[in-house]
């Protein structure tokens, strides 16, 4: 009987463990659902496996991109060897020299080459004059970039934005936005703000090389944009790649390479996320879990992780059903668990009193 009341409180105590944990499963999924979304609740996205396909399917670039996201060793060097094929390169870098268009990266890197050494914006010029006499369109961006080239051929850090602004407009990757502000400045002789623009280009170009510079430049829709373009690809690891998932608004991951790293790492869905709701995206960071932890240790970090870990698993692989049934299936393991009361107590004395003062006694 002694032993029986010692477990007694420990029964208590385990029942009303389970209760809690039943509520917390329920209180813990709503307030997930309501709060998020969040991008612990993404799957990874399988970059290794997505950049095989493109590289089984010959896109290179599309290949490299995914490769170096993914940490793909294998796969990087072997799109990187099958893009730098020394044949075709050569063939390449020749078309894109004496045309000013390339249809790839050698093509595109040796038309703005040619645009460094004077040659490519005579060419241009050339080939804009003779079309405006015989009645032919012209290009007024084109013919303004490469007087602008020109003029500022002596400032080659300046003057390679200038070529990249160029090669841009002529593969069609230069936003109508950016187009007409470059034409407006140009127009107006405004070199120096022609030379400031030309200098964030030049920054891109830098980062990225020259086809991936042109490429980049399709996500720039005025001069503003160009400048934050310019920042986010000097600080975003695989910034192509990020822009091609998740566009424009990708720029906003610029300052904050934790977020930027989560969202990448979850592949278009998580960039597209991580813009719309910045920090909050991240369950890690939200000021409950947080406070949790300050108020409940004295290592609020590690029990911040855990919760954070616990509510994870709760978005991931918890669905409402499962939700619903595992809480009811501890709350009546509770029931179960959870001794008598004082009403079960006396009803069990009442009844042995009344066996007590039968007809025998």
């Amino acid at each position: 009987m002694m032993a029986a009341m010692r477990r007694r409180p420990l029964r208590h105590l385990f029942a009303g463990a389970l209760l809690a944990a039943a509520a917390a499963v329920l209180v813990g999924k709503a307030w997930l659902d309501l709060s998020g979304p969040y991008l612990e609740a993404l799957p990874p996205y399988p970059t290794c496996a997505e950049a095989e396909a493109a590289l089984a399917e010959d896109r290179l670039l599309e290949a490299l991109e995914l490769a170096e996201a993914g940490g793909c060793t294998a796969l990087l060097a072997e799109a990187e060897a099958r893009w730098h094929a020394p044949l075709a390169t050569l063939e390449r870098c020749a078309a894109g020299a004496w045309t000013g268009v390339g249809e790839d990266g050698a093509g595109i890197a040796c038309a703005v080459a040619s645009d460094l050494i004077v040659f490519g914006d005579v060419r241009d010029l050339t080939r804009q004059g003779l079309a405006w006499g015989r009645g032919e369109a012209t290009d007024p961006l084109l013919v303004g970039l490469s007087t602008a080239g020109l003029v500022l051929t002596f400032a080659p850090h300046v003057d390679v934005g200038t070529a990249l602004l160029k090669a841009a407009r002529r593969a069609g990757r230069l936003t109508r936005g950016l187009g007409d502000d470059l034409l407006g400045l140009v127009r107006r002789r405004a070199w120096g703000a022609v030379a400031d623009l030309s200098a964030d280009a030049a920054r891109v170009s830098t980062r990225l090389g020259v086809a991936g510079g042109t490429r980049a430049l399709a996500y720039a829709d005025d001069a503003d944009d160009l400048a934050s373009l310019a920042r986010f690809v000097e600080r975003a690891p695989t910034p192509l790649l990020a822009l091609r998932w998740g566009g424009r608004q990708t720029l906003r991951l610029a300052d904050d390479d934790a977020l930027y790293r989560a969202a990448l790492a979850r592949g278009p869905a998580g960039l597209r996320l991580a813009a719309e709701r910045g920090g909050r995206a991240l369950l890690a960071r939200q000021p409950l879990l947080i406070a949790l932890g300050k108020a409940v240790v004295k290592h609020p970090d590690a029990l911040a992780d855990l919760l954070a870990a616990w509510a994870t698993w709760l978005l991931r692989w918890v669905t409402w059903p499962w939700a619903l049934l595992a809480s009811g299936g501890l709350a009546l393991l509770a029931l179960l668990l959870r001794p008598r009361g004082r009403r079960s107590r006396r009803a069990r004395g009442a009844r042995a009193a009344s066996a007590g003062l039968g007809p025998g006694t």
